[in-house]
Parts: C-alpha cells; sequence; structure tokens
C-alpha cells in the first residue's frame, strides 16, 4: 500500500520489522479459544512498555488501551480477535506453529499485530486525534459462545460512538482493500442432535428394533432439502451438515447417531424460524420411527452489517489515500462473525485487507495451508490508524 498522507517522521520499514517479528512469534505460538493467555500477556506488556494505561480483565483475556490528545471529540474503537484454530499447520516455513493441532489459519496472528502497530502509529500523531481511539483484543472469535457477547458484558464499548475491524482476505491481492455495504456477512447458528434407537441391532435384520442409522439419514437429507423450499431463494441461505458420528462394526446397526452442523443466513428474522423449523423435523422423525432424538441449537451470531455512513466515509478516504484501483467491493460473504455482537450495538465498520500475493497466500481462510503476504503489516497498520484519526476529525452524522 502507498500512503499519502503520512507524516515524514513516520519510519515505515522499523514499524514494519517489530510487526513482523510479532506476527511470527504469535504464528508460531498459536492458542485456542479463551486460552490466549500469552498473547494477552505479550501485547499487554509491550503496551504499558509504551507507557499506555491498559485495562484487563474483560471476557478474561481481553483487554484494551486508549489513545487520546485531550481534545474534545467522538470515541471510536478497533477490535482485534487473538484466538487459533484446532487445525495442524503444514506450510513449509520456519515460522510455522510449533504447537501440534493448534494454529493461526484464520489470520488471528495478523489481527492482533496490526492492530498493535495502529496503536504505534496513533502514538506518533496523537496530537492530531480528536477524541479517543480505543484499540482492543477479544478472546474466543473462533468458538461458541464466542468472546465479543462478553466483551461487550464487560464494558468495552462503553462511551464508544462507532467501532471498526479487519479480517484477512486471501481473496484480495495486496495493496488493496475490499469494502461491502450493508450485509457483510450472514447470520450464524449451529444444530446438534443426537438419535437414540434404544439398543444395537443385528444388520441382517432391520426390522426388528428402531434403526437409528436410517433415521439419522433421514433427517440430514430433509435438512439439506429445506432451505430452497422453507426459505426465499432470495435471502441466501446455507446449511452444512459437518458431523454424522455413528458406530465401530461394520454388522451391528448402532443405537446412537450423532449429527451437528452449521445454518447461515442474510434473513436474520428467519433463525427462530429455522430453529423452529429443525427442531420439529426432528420430532416428527422420532415419533414416526419409535426414536428419542435431542435437540440443541448452539448460541451463534447475527450478521454483520456495515454502516452506511461508515461505509461511504472509508470508501473515500480509501480512494483519496490508496487510490480507485486499490479499493474492491466486496460480494455478500456467508462466513461468520462474532464482530457482528459489535456492529449490533454501535454503527460498525468490517474491513477485508488482501493479503494475497501469489500461490503460497492465495490458500483459502482455515487452510492447513493458510499464509499472508507479511509486507502489507505496516502500510495496513498505518492506513487504518489514519483512517480512524480523520473520523475523529470529520463530522460524521449516524
Amino acid at each position: 500500500m502507498s500512503i499519502t498522507d503520512l507524516k515524514p517522521e513516520i519510519n515505515e520499514q522499523a514499524l514494519q520489522y517489530q510487526l513482523l517479528w510479532m506476527r511470527r512469534h504469535l504464528h508460531q505460538n498459536p492458542e485456542l479459544s479463551w486460552g490466549e493467555y500469552e498473547t494477552s500477556r505479550l501485547i499487554i506488556e509491550k503496551l504499558r512498555a509504551m507507557g499506555l494505561e491498559v485495562k484487563t480483565g474483560l471476557a478474561q483475556t481481553g483487554f484494551y488501551t486508549d489513545i487520546s490528545s485531550g481534545r474534545p471529540g467522538p470515541c471510536l474503537a478497533w477490535r482485534a480477535d487473538m484466538d487459533a484454530l484446532p487445525i495442524e499447520d503444514e506450510k513449509d516455513v520456519p515460522y510455522k506453529s510449533q504447537r501440534a493441532g493448534i494454529a493461526h489459519m484464520c489470520g488471528h496472528d495478523v489481527h492482533t499485530t496490526v492492530a498493535f502497530g495502529i496503536v504505534k502509529h496513533l502514538l506518533t500523531r496523537k496530537d492530531d486525534i480528536r477524541g479517543t481511539i480505543r484499540v482492543f483484543w477479544q478472546p474466543a472469535e473462533e468458538q461458541q459462545p464466542s468472546g465479543s457477547p462478553e466483551m461487550i458484558r464487560d464494558g468495552v464499548l462503553e462511551g464508544v460512538h462507532a467501532v471498526y475491524g479487519m479480517h484477512c482476505d486471501p481473496n484480495t491481492e495486496s495493496g488493496k482493500i475490499s469494502l461491502r455495504p450493508g450485509a457483510e456477512t450472514a447470520a450464524f447458528d449451529a444444530f446438534q442432535f443426537e438419535i437414540d434407537g434404544g439398543s444395537t441391532n443385528h444388520s441382517a435384520r432391520p426390522h426388528r428394533k428402531p434403526d437409528a442409522m436410517w433415521v439419522g439419514h433421514q433427517l440430514v437429507q430433509n435438512i439439506y432439502q429445506f432451505a430452497g423450499r422453507m426459505i426465499n431463494v432470495l435471502e441466501p441461505t446455507v446449511v452444512s451438515v459437518c458431523k454424522f458420528n455413528a458406530g465401530n462394526a461394520l454388522n451391528v446397526i448402532p443405537r446412537q447417531v450423532y449429527i451437528g452442523g452449521t445454518v447461515r443466513t442474510v434473513a436474520e428474522d428467519k433463525r427462530d424460524y429455522i430453529k423452529d423449523y429443525l427442531k420439529r423435523l426432528a420430532d416428527n422423525l422420532a415419533e414416526l420411527h419409535g426414536v428419542k432424538i435431542s435437540s440443541d441449537f448452539g448460541l451463534g451470531a447475527p450478521a454483520v452489517v456495515n454502516h452506511p455512513t461508515l461505509y461511504a466515509f472509508a470508501k473515500d478516504y480509501a480512494r483519496e489515500t490508496l487510490g480507485p484501483d486499490k479499493v474492491v467491493s466486496r460480494p455478500q460473504s456467508m462466513g461468520a462473525e462474532d464482530f457482528a455482537f459489535y456492529s449490533s450495538e454501535r454503527p460498525g465498520l468490517f474491513i477485508r485487507v488482501g493479503t494475497s500475493n501469489g500461490p503460497a497466500t492465495s490458500h483459502p481462510l482455515h487452510s492447513s495451508l493458510f499464509d499472508i503476504d507479511e509486507s502489507i503489516l505496516a502500510p495496513s497498520a498505518i492506513f487504518l490508524a489514519n483512517l480512524l484519526i480523520r473520523h475523529t476529525q470529520s463530522d460524521l452524522q449516524f
């Protein structure tokens, strides 16, 4: 990225060196949701070493710091997430994860690092801030229930007028950002069913006992068919069964079958309807076939909705500073993001930062080969910090 409104004293190269070390350190030492103790300790120590006060104890490992010139103005917030995924890192790089079965395959090490870079840059332009900019780090974006509701409960949005966040985007070329007005992601909910046939049965005589496996297959088939018939096709809805566990022997019909998956929809008002439909579907199959089916629906997240004023402001600023060719219109995503809880409470904007510069950095999110073009670290932090400063200087109306 090229930044046109930097002050001469900003040493982007020195910042890049610091952020590169941090990103690689975090990538080698990932931590799962609700266990980000080393990650938070590292960032907190570095923030305090710069003379900043840090508010800790939010959602266990969450924390924030405020940067202000003391001049009147709005309070803006920038959010970063810290947790990794239970995935093996299969890249052949010197900074690959050193923890078996745990890796930053969704880029949260990058989000944590860029947020730290935002703080570093904000401090160099502290006198230009009108109001306060709060940068905060949250746990457990990848798990349900996730960390943002607890961060909100513990006061991270108190006094905040608007909230921003980012995500790595391996589908977008490095040096570009992508934005979308309105719904950025889909709402997300999880479901699990346990089917109990009462006992196991011989595979040669399935008619003698309720067949939990057969009922499970019927349930899955009905789950996959309902979206296009019960939900308007103009309101995209994706249902995926991701777990089907049953049995250990080839000649024994198992007593129990476990099924689980996710529902994603842009129709916020249909979330309760979908859960109710799946529950009734399971109950009806249970009654029809003489089995017991227990249903469990996990707390998900609403859709991330980008505020139109923030979207227009950020798009214009990015075109002005990065150039029109560096700002990409983003299609609707059916992925989920717990930033949605913040954008449900305050005007919000979620920005995708391009991280792809070739095949090695174009693997999709959650791939065991995921990686980024690390040259974007300092430029992204500088651009995003300057965006926040410009917001404090602007008379945006919500």
